[in-house]
C-alpha cells in the first residue's frame, strides 16, 4: 500500500481525487488542510509517506514549501514522487495574462509559484508540476497537454481530468521531472 499525503487548500481537484480513490485499496490518502507554513505540522504527517500532492495556493505557496521541505529534511520519508498543482502562466506560456481568484499582485504571485517549483526541483525528489488554467467541476473526457516552454491557450480544465493525471503520475510514474500544462480538449 502506498501512502499519499495531500496538502489541500480547498482545491477542487482533491475532491475529484477522493472520488477516484473510493474503491482503491492500494492507496492510503491522508490530508493536511491547514498550518501549511508550520514545519512541525508536516513532521507529524510525513512518516512513511510515499507520494505528496501539493494542491496549495494561489498565494504564499513558496512559504508553504519552505516549511514543507524543512519537515521533509527532518523526517526523511520515503517519497518516490511529488506532484505540485500550479497555475498556467508561470512559464510565460499563455498569450494573455490569466485572472485567478485571490491573486491581487500577479507579478508577486508568479515569483512565489516559480520559487516553489525551484524548491521542489532542488530537493532532488522525482516530481511533476501540473500547470492548470481555471479548474471547473464539470466532467470532461478530453484534454491537451503542453510541455514546458510550449505556448498554450488560456482555457479551463476539468477537476476529474487533473485527478486522472495525478494518478497517472503516481501509479504509472509518468511526467517525472516535467512541468506540463493542461486544458480541456
Amino acid at each position: 500500500m502506498k501512502k499519499l499525503l495531500c496538502l489541500n487548500e480547498n482545491h477542487p481537484v482533491v475532491a475529484a481525487l477522493h472520488q477516484r480513490l473510493i474503491d482503491d485499496t492500494t492507496i492510503h490518502l491522508q490530508e493536511l488542510t491547514s498550518n501549511f507554513q508550520d514545519s512541525s505540522a508536516y513532521v507529524k504527517v510525513l512518516p512513511a509517506v510515499n507520494w505528496i500532492l501539493a494542491a496549495l495556493g494561489p498565494n504564499d505557496v513558496d512559504l508553504d514549501f519552505e516549511a514543507l521541505f524543512a519537515g521533509i529534511d527532518e523526517v526523511q520519508p520515503p517519497i518516490s514522487h511529488f506532484v505540485m498543482l500550479s497555475y498556467a502562466g508561470i512559464d510565460d506560456e499563455l498569450n494573455q495574462q490569466p485572472v485567478y481568484p485571490g491573486v491581487k499582485d500577479f507579478k508577486e504571485f508568479i515569483k512565489q509559484q516559480r520559487y516553489a517549483v525551484k524548491i521542489v526541483d532542488e530537493a532532488e525528489i522525482p516530481y511533476s508540476v501540473i500547470r492548470l488554467p481555471r479548474v471547473v467541476t464539470q466532467v470532461s473526457a478530453n484534454y491537451r497537454l503542453f510541455n514546458e516552454g510550449q505556448k498554450m491557450p488560456n482555457g479551463h480544465i476539468s477537476a476529474n481530468i487533473v485527478a486522472r493525471l495525478v494518478l497517472k503520475a503516481f501509479k504509472d510514474n509518468q511526467f517525472v521531472n516535467q512541468s506540463i500544462g493542461v486544458i480541456n480538449g
